[in-house]
């Protein structure tokens, strides 16, 4: 349930300052049982949308599709800068 990156920088060039958005993006390695662990725990915000018995079908669902140890995954991270402008870094 984040706000999109894109409309925070708008926001940002509407209020006067110079802005820009940049992502990062990373492959994130993680236990297969720790990370299903963590749905069940709702470790993301959106899962608190769901019902347990929802989470738990999910879970089964993770567990036919991606039967490896370990699940590889890219992580993204958006990072949106504002600076008046002529400011220097």
């Amino acid at each position: 349930m984040q706000p999109d990156p894109a409309i925070i920088e708008g926001h940002l060039r509407t209020a006067g300052l110079e802005a820009s958005l940049s992502h990062v993006e990373h492959e994130l390695r993680i236990n297969r049982d720790k990370y299903l662990g963590m749905v069940r725990s709702r470790y993301m915000s959106l899962l608190s949308t769901f019902s347990d018995s929802e989470i738990e079908k999910g879970i089964e669902e993770m567990r036919v599709a991606h039967p490896e140890p370990v699940l590889a995954f890219p992580d993204r991270f958006a990072f949106v800068l504002g600076r008046r402008r002529g400011e220097s870094m």
